[in-house]
């Protein structure tokens, strides 16, 4: 796995190379006091360096200038291996239990917001929002509820507090209808899709029979990612069990949601890549490609990040990139380009990706520096592997 190890922490180091999100150096007490005296919450990037959608965040997110003059402008932030040093106690003291998690703490040290999985930009951005602009009234609502309040619309606003909060709202809204059984349909869906946890859950089943309240209540963007983050739990049995019949039913669930195949594909993909399955991977790369949007270095990361140690993978990966790579020249895709060379150990490789990229026409001064500096890092640590092999 060595070069697996040292991608990762190249990917990690194109971060400082754009120059986007300022991740602060120092010990948790230290960015606390940071926090504190620049009035500013921490925003905490909890990875381990074995994460694949932690290398996509590194390399497709942080780098993105509006990420990057957001968070700056609006937290400290910190960029913390939960499998080191201070990381453990801190992934125990915030429930970190996948990777990556993104943490907002406030400058005393309290949990006012957390994202788990892969984010885009948007969601990221609106995740920092979110932790910048609630007031958590959970415990008021539980109040409420404790002493009888059964109002569907108190009980809905009741499951987005918890959300807000991290707080378990399943078994809460299972009882809810247990107890309540003349709801308004359209709040009934609205109640189980903001409680709902697992796909596996009897709250899909009403979330399933409200589908086209779901869909006119929340963008499908909202809808696409609880639905995804619900996938986790199956695959997860699935594969814990052998019981890929486990996974095969939820896939058929999700397309009664109306799921579009670019999701679908991606939460299949999920699923192969744990149980180490590389035909079934292929075949689903090889299935999205038909689509005219198909994003060729895009899959050839996900392929790399799925199966980082198979040569036969890495070798096809290598062919969809340089497919896509001479005819979208992006810094994002540079970066995959050499994170497959320092995956192969291959000097020549790198070279021509560096060579294809400097053919990219009208470029700043900021992008030249970028991309001489990115090839320096990459060169130095594909040195790194070959004198550790």
């Amino acid at each position: 796995m060595k070069k697996f190890k040292l991608t990762i922490p190249f990917l990690l180091a194109v971060t400082m190379v754009f120059g986007q999100i300022d991740f602060r150096e120092g010990s948790w007490e230290e960015l606390l006091q940071m926090a504190q005296a620049e009035n500013k919450p921490v925003f905490v990037d909890a990875y381990a360096v074995w994460c694949g959608p932690c290398k996509r965040m590194a390399s497709e997110v942080f780098t993105q200038p509006s990420v990057g003059d957001f968070f700056n402008e609006n937290f400290i932030n910190a960029k913390i291996d939960m499998e080191k040093g201070e990381g453990p106690s801190l992934g125990s003291q915030y429930g970190v239990t996948a990777y990556p998690t993104l943490l907002f703490i406030s400058p005393e040290g309290k949990l006012m917001h957390k994202a788990v999985g892969y984010q885009s930009a948007d969601r990221l951005i609106n995740n920092g929002n979110i932790a910048l602009s609630k007031a958590n009234q959970s415990r008021e609502f539980s109040k409420k509820y404790d002493e009888g309040e059964r109002d569907p619309e108190f009980v809905l606003e009741y499951m987005k507090e918890l959300n807000k909060a991290e707080k378990p709202t399943e078994k809460i809204a299972l009882e809810y209808f247990q107890e309540i059984k003349d709801i308004d349909p359209e709040l009934k869906a609205q109640i189980a899709f903001e409680a709902l946890k697992n796909m596996d859950s009897q709250l899909f089943k009403y979330v399933l029979e409200g589908k086209d309240v779901i869909r006119s209540m929340y963008d499908q963007s909202i809808i696409d990612q609880k639905l995804v983050a619900a996938s986790e739990s199956a695959i997860n049995t699935a594969i814990q069990y052998n019981a890929p019949s486990v996974f095969n039913q939820m896939v058929e669930s999700l397309k009664l949601m109306d799921l579009s195949p670019e999701i679908l594909a991606s939460i299949e993909r999920s699923y192969f890549a744990e149980a180490g399955d590389e035909d079934a991977f292929v075949a689903s790369i090889k299935k999205s490609l038909e689509s005219e949007d198909a994003n060729e270095c895009g899959l050839a990361m996900e392929i790399y990040q799925a199966f980082p140690e198979s040569k036969p993978m890495l070798e096809y990966a290598r062919e969809l990139f340089d497919r896509g790579f001479p005819v979208d020249l992006t810094m994002n895709n540079y970066v995959v380009g050499l994170s497959l060379a320092i995956g192969l150990e291959d000097y020549v490789y790198m070279e021509q990706v560096y060579g294809t990229m400097q053919m990219k026409a009208q470029q700043t001064t900021r992008e030249t520096a970028q991309i001489q500096a990115l090839y320096e890092k990459a060169k130095t640590f594909l040195e790194r592997t070959n004198r550790e092999n």
